[in-house]
């Protein structure tokens, strides 16, 4: 084989690699525009879920609230006086 034809198939070879390497790093920079929105979802999540904790424990207080209220109203309706605060 001749040095020639050796240095077209190494040459070729190398082309290849690098080919290879440049689709490689398009696809990790994909992966990393990909994984960066995950991480702000991830965060804005975080703060959903910490405000929805919040709300649900409001409504917990008011619905206590409420039915107090209710049960103050039924004892009314029925002529039974609560005690004053």
């Amino acid at each position: 084989m001749s040095s020639g034809v050796v240095l077209t198939v190494v040459a070729l070879a190398l082309a290849l690699v690098i080919a290879g390497l440049f689709r490689l790093r398009g696809v990790l920079d994909s992966a990393e525009l990909t994984l960066r929105r995950l991480v702000a979802e991830i965060r804005a999540t975080r703060k959903d879920v910490g405000a929805a904790g919040e709300l649900a424990a409001a409504v917990e207080r008011d619905a206590a609230q409420g039915q107090a209220a209710l049960d103050q109203l039924e004892d009314l309706k029925r002529g039974r006086r609560q005690p004053e605060p």
